[in-house]
């Protein structure tokens, strides 16, 4: 049968319910417990006793009766769903039985002190984020291999993936090698992939373990990829950070302003191993076999085996392995025309994968290489064939490989990025056909890098033309107005999803007819066109700067969005506040700022010297006057380095316990006195050599006719305690000697939850309201469970960062309402 007429025929979604079946049992799996998942095991062992009763009961569908075929049909489609349900369940407890069993469960919960055994899947990946004391880190995904917990007898093996944080200071660990070392352990949230979080218990050391086979089979890729990046550097443009990218997956080599450049221009894809580069390549590789006129029989054995060099080659992590799978099946979609067959095999796929690890369904790449497939499948073909009318093949084939997926991905990325890239279309466009210029010359000269190098030179220099292409597509792109758009939340959002994805279904629809769209359908599409259009371009293209959000005109204290870091701004004026911290980001420092309206920061309290507290102070001076800045920290310490390029720089202080202010308040909203902001310095040190006690420890007392209380009336003043980074030990001391004040209205909560952070201050102030400034998914656990669990015993309201965004307490009247702005 030729391409053409495969293609020509429908789809093969008989396998579509076993792979919805997958995906369902794989959901609720990897979010249960042990025992429970084992209950789900069984619940689907019923649904596949079932389907074979109701097949023995009604019969195969070998039989001339059609009514008897349509029964049997459903009864076979009941047994294939409960096999495929109960196969996807039994793995699910196997693997939390195996963790278990090994103990690595109970150490996790434990979040002690345990001796690891690893071996590290991929290079270390860079952290956009310092640590606390402003040093960079890396994150590497592991596989744990034994564990020695103590208070065991002896060492027991596992098999559980984890991610290790570095500092950069430490020696860098080579994939595919072995490692022991003494971990401190952190449980992460259900349905993640990696179990746990792992960090070097202080200073010691992570001894390297000896070498076996699959190390030294990964010594020599690493070489080749090392080669390959050392290589690219002689190339123009962009190419010697995109070429890594493109080739390798490995964005080490980009700088900020280039990886926010791609990641805003929609081409980030681009530069990391996907579907789409294996698709490239293993069509390339079909066309040439064609071209030489290999042998049939040969085909699958040469695809099979370039597949897994090059998955060796960008490192065999799950990920990978997965956009391997994947793309392959794109690449046989669309340049061998087989819709029919590939719509089988996709689903086959999906049940394969989600059999053999079941958290791929929790995993965003996972989801966007199923809807990126699927694009290609339903549409790639058909759509090569119309764009062949007005391009060449050449061209076509990738453009069509790309746009397909694009269609099919958006309504999944909306959700995770809450925004959408208002150029992506068009920046697509225009990049995506320099994307095999460069993927498949440059990945053949990585794999002749080292054996070859002026051969691998020259083939770098060619494809770096392209790859220095996508970058300069990336910061063209990025150049213009407002490349992201936010896209609305709730019901807003969610319509226009609907929208979106009736209009995609219905060009897909008329793609694969091969039809024209009529009156109606194409008033549908022009309609949702228009609708996203509305929203998008207005909200995205326009605005040069952050403009200030609708904040209520008698916001009083607002705790701002910093990611993972603390911010915290008490109003003191129409445009006047004073700041305590200012988070990491100066860019984020500055927009919270700009959305309050302050203009005039009369003090800016840094509480201690930890990057996450003070890092973002630049962002504050360029987004308002600030008069004074009062700090806190290590001896010899101050934030001098933050303010000394920026002209007209405040007066800085070295806070001292008991120093007091104070602040009329007096604006349009709120009249003096109502309004007044009193503040009393309660600690400030410099001698402690965990400089999180020496935090700034300030207490606020806001005058006006209300007091605290998630929503409510009073006539009591509102008190406020910030509390910096304050630990556990220091400050059960201050509360024993009278060192800070026993009762508090707001609290915010120290060390953004951490643990270390103790809960003794919880039950002596007794908060009504609880602000927690944290980063969403941070590898820090963040707040810790006791915290939360401390804060609800007290009663307290608690707000946070990571799900509530900036949080605004305003006056109204006699009452305070809590909001939020982000």
């Amino acid at each position: 049968m030729s391409p053409a007429q495969d293609a020509s025929k429908p789809l093969d979604l008989r396998l579509l319910p076993a792979a919805l079946a997958a995906a369902a049992a794989a959901l609720c799996g990897v979010h249960l417990e042990w025992d429970q998942s084992r209950i789900l095991a069984a619940a689907c062992g019923v649904v596949l006793c079932l389907g074979l009763l109701l097949v023995s009961m009604v019969g195969w569908p070998f039989t001339a009766r059609a009514a008897v075929r349509r029964s049997a049909g459903f009864a076979v489609q009941m047994v294939l769903c409960g096999t495929v349900l109960v196969a996807v369940a039994c793995s699910v407890t196997m693997t939390q039985r195996g963790h278990e069993t090994s103990g690595w469960s109970e150490a996790v919960k434990n979040a002690g002190p345990a001796d690891i055994s690893f071996r590290v899947l991929h290079d270390p990946q860079p952290l956009a984020t310092s640590d606390f004391q402003g040093r960079l880190r890396e994150r590497v995904t592991v596989r744990v291999d034994s564990l020695h917990a103590p208070g065991s007898a002896s060492q027991t093996r596992t098999n559980a993936e984890a991610v290790l944080i570095l500092h950069e200071d430490r020696p860098a660990l080579r994939p595919g090698h072995r490692y022991r070392g003494r971990m401190n352990t952190q449980a992460t949230e259900a349905g993640d992939s990696a179990t746990a979080v792992l960090h070097p218990w202080g200073d010691e050391e992570i001894v390297p373990l000896p070498a076996d086979r699959l190390s030294a089979v990964m010594d020599v890729f690493s070489d080749l990829r090392a080669s390959t990046v050392q290589a690219a550097q002689s190339t123009v443009g962009d190419a010697p950070a995109v070429l890594p990218g493109v080739i390798l997956g490995d964005r080490t080599q980009m700088s900020t302003d280039l990886k926010k450049a791609i990641y805003d221009s929609g081409l980030s894809h681009l530069t990391v191993v996907s579907g789409t580069h294996c698709g490239l390549l293993m069509g390339a590789l079909l066309m040439l076999l064609r071209l030489l006129r290999a042998p049939r029989w040969s085909t699958l054995p040469t695809l099979i085996g370039a597949l897994i060099l090059f998955v060796l080659l960008v490192q065999p992590a799950p990920s990978v392995i997965r956009a391997a799978v994947m793309g392959s099946i794109g690449a046989l979609a669309v340049f061998a025309g087989r819709g029919r067959a590939s719509s089988a095999l996709l689903c086959t796929t999906v049940v394969v994968l989600l059999i053999g690890n079941p958290w791929y369904i929790t995993q965003p790449a996972f989801q966007l290489s199923v809807c990126a497939t699927a694009g290609i499948v339903l549409v790639g073909h058909r759509l090569r064939q119309v764009l062949q009318r007005v391009m060449p093949g050449i061209v076509a084939a990738p453009l069509a490989l790309a746009a397909s997926a694009q269609v099919f991905v958006t309504p999944v990325l909306l959700p995770l990025v809450e925004g959408i890239n208002t150029y992506s279309v068009p920046a697509n466009l225009v990049a995506a056909p320099l994307l095999p210029f460069a993927t498949v010359p440059g990945t053949l000269a990585a794999v002749l890098s080292a054996a070859v190098p002026p051969l691998a030179g020259g083939l770098l220099w060619i494809a770096g033309w392209p790859a220095a292409g996508i970058g300069a597509i990336a910061r063209a792109t990025d150049a213009l107005p407002q490349t992201v758009a936010p896209w609305p939340q709730g019901s807003v959002g969610m319509v226009l999803v609907a929208i979106y994805l009736t209009a995609a279904l219905l060009v897909c629809r008329l793609l694969v007819l091969k039809r024209r769209p009529g009156r109606v359908q194409l008033m549908l599409i022009c309609t949702a066109g228009a609708a996203v259009a509305a929203l998008v371009i207005p909200a995205g293209a326009f605005p040069l700067a952050p403009t200030a959000s609708s904040v209520h005109a008698g916001w009083r204290v607002a705790l701002c969005d910093v990611g993972q870091g603390d911010m915290l701004a008490v109003r003191t004026g129409e445009r006047a506040a004073v700041v305590i911290d200012a988070g990491e980001d100066p860019d984020t420092a500055r927009d919270c700022l700009i959305n309050l309206r302050i203009e005039t920061v009369e003090v800016l309290m840094i509480t201690h010297d930890h990057a996450d507290h003070y890092g973002g102070t630049p962002g504050v001076l360029e987004a308002a006057e600030t008069q004074l800045i009062l700090y806190s920290g290590a001896r010899g310490w101050s934030p001098s380095d933050s303010v000394a390029e920026l002209e007209g720089s405040p007066v800085l202080h070295r806070a001292e316990p008991g120093q007091t202010g104070s602040h009329p308040g007096q604006y349009d909203a709120c009249p003096w006195p109502a309004c007044e902001v009193t503040w009393k310095v309660w600690a400030a040190a410099d001698y402690h050599r965990n400089t999180n006690n020496n935090s700034l420890v300030v207490e606020f007392t806001v005058g006006g006719h209300a007091s605290a209380g998630a929503d409510g009336p009073a006539n009591d003043p509102l008190r406020l305690l910030t509390t910096g980074d304050l630990e556990e030990e220091l400050t059960g001391f201050l509360l024993s000697t009278g060192g800070l004040p026993s009762e508090t209205d707001i609290l915010k909560v120290a060390h953004h939850g951490a643990a270390n952070g103790g809960t003794a201050l919880i039950a002596e102030t007794g908060p009504d309201i609880a602000l927690i400034g944290v980063g969403e998914d941070n590898s820090y656990g963040h707040p810790a469970p006791a915290i939360l669990e401390a804060l609800d015993e007290a009663g307290a309201v608690v707000y946070r960062t990571d799900q509530h965004g900036t949080v605004v307490l305003s006056q109204m009247q006699a009452r305070w309402t809590v909001s939020s702005i982000s």
